[in-house]
Parts: C-alpha cells; structure tokens; sequence
C-alpha cells in the first residue's frame, strides 16, 4: 500500500492564475506560504517562512480562484509531485549580445484535490470549498 497526501494550511503570497491545457482543462495555480517559530539556543524567537507551489485542475477550482487571493487563509490538500521542463535563459555577453542557454527546470508542487477557505470573512460565515478530479496529462 502506497500514500501521497499532503495537507497544508497557510496563506495566499499572490492571487491565484487560472490557465488553459490545449484541450481545454483549466489550471490554477498560486502559492502558499506556512510559517514555522522556534526558540534557538538563545532562548530567542526564530522564524522561517516556507513557499509550497500550489496547482489545481479542472472547472470546480478555477471557478473559486476569484475568491484565492492574497492573504486569503486556506487549507489545500492533494498529491505531492514533481516535474521537469527545458527552461531557456539570456544571459549577456557583452556590449549588448545575448546568449541563450537551455537549463533544466525542476518543480515541486502540490497537485491539489481540496481546498477549503479558512477565512472568517467568508459570506454568512460559510466555508468555501472545491474537489474535482485533476485531468491527466499536464506539462
């Protein structure tokens, strides 16, 4: 028996963006960032703040992303994963020349399958939610 499930609670860095597969699928995409405090050997508070790529497919996600914005407290839960792609960069040469240079591009994201607003200012004290199937097959 094998599991990857990831949950999260956090808050929005940036309004979510919704995209389109060739075929048609919508993706959303956005950000998350959870915090993490500790006392150090000092007995002083420390704190880091961690990123998590967030991407949701399919029609139920992107018709909430208007609500997915920044600082928006949310709970999103789904599938760890990883992909890679060919990213191209200029980097300069000199007196105005550029060379472009093919690096490979690795992502970590979380494939979402819930998300759930955490937000007290939701409309009638309601909790906002989106689950849909994620489409196969994305780049």
């Amino acid at each position: 028996m094998n599991l990857n499930q990831l949950s999260i609670i956090g808050f929005l860095g940036k309004n979510a963006e919704t995209k389109y597969l060739p075929n048609g699928t919508p993706v959303t995409k956005f950000s998350v960032a959870t915090q993490k405090s500790w006392k150090d050997e000092n007995d002083e508070w420390k704190e880091k703040t961690q990123w998590h790529n967030v991407v949701a497919f399919g029609r139920g996600f992107a018709q909430v992303a208007d609500r997915l914005v920044k600082g928006a407290h949310v709970f999103v839960q789904g599938e760890l994963t990883t992909r890679e792609y060919d990213r191209t960069i200029k980097i300069s040469a000199g007196k105005g020349k550029n060379v472009e240079h093919v690096i490979q591009q690795f992502v970590v994201e979380l494939k979402v399958d819930t998300i759930r607003s955490l937000d007290r200012s939701s409309s009638n004290g309601e909790q906002s939610d989106a689950a849909e199937p994620p489409a196969e097959g994305y780049e």
